[in-house]
């Protein structure tokens, strides 16, 4: 079935609009946001989960430090800036801690993850910026589920969510192709909805779907 061409014309304008609002903002994370973030957190409850937890064997094997805890601001404005489900530190994994050697508490560390994941806390709570899928009616064209990670499955699919009590539309589009040497071309517009949202009711951490421009032409499926 073919997408109607009225809804390909409403998700290019509205991607068009939203990729300035949160280009700006990702800029921003980069100076001055981005160390202000820094310079003004400290360690909290994470508002998705725990304070502190303990990294995964195989990241303390590859030198993270073994203990993650949840590090962010306060202050109302530069929240805005926060990682909102990691904090400053890396995941709870371990994983941006092993490739810091363990040291993912310095500024350095701090600042390379933070613009690793640019403007994220807006992204993720703002329903203008993103997506609660669970309080949308989904309707969807092309493949139903298509993936990156092994094994493969190729396909496209481009979903249209609609609020059901602000009547606000997001729209959605991902492609994926796998490569002659392996890797895959994954190309993602706008938020992250997939078909399956219509029928599955997601968890309170997984609610928000991210407004996001990527495409990866050569990526690993891992």
């Amino acid at each position: 079935m073919n997408v109607p061409i009225r809804y390909i014309i409403a998700a290019a304008w509205q991607w068009t609009w939203l990729a300035i609002v949160i280009g700006a903002g990702v800029l921003l994370t980069f100076f001055p946001m981005g160390p202000l973030v820094i310079a003004t957190a400290r360690f909290i409850r994470s508002p998705e989960g725990p304070a502190l937890a303990s990294h995964e064997p195989k990241y303390i094997a590859q030198g993270s430090s073994g203990l993650w805890a949840y590090k962010a601001t306060t202050w109302p404005l530069l929240r805005l800036w926060n990682n909102l489900e990691d904090g400053l530190l890396g995941e709870p994994s371990g994983k941006h801690s092993a490739r810091e050697k363990g040291n993912e508490r310095s500024v350095g560390a701090q600042y390379r993850w933070l613009i690793r994941n640019p403007f994220n806390q807006a992204k993720r709570t703002s329903r203008l910026l993103a997506c609660y899928v669970n309080d949308c009616v989904i309707d969807w064209w092309g493949n139903y589920a298509v993936t990156d990670k092994a094994p493969i499955v190729e396909g496209w699919h481009f979903c249209r969510a609609t609020d059901k009590a602000t009547g606000r539309v997001y729209y959605g589009f991902r492609r994926v192709r796998a490569n002659p040497d392996g890797t895959v071309n994954n190309l993602v517009l706008g938020f992250k909805i997939r078909p399956e949202h219509a029928n599955q009711v997601q968890d309170a951490d997984d609610l928000d779907k991210a407004f996001t421009l990527r495409w990866q032409r050569a990526s690993q499926p891992d």
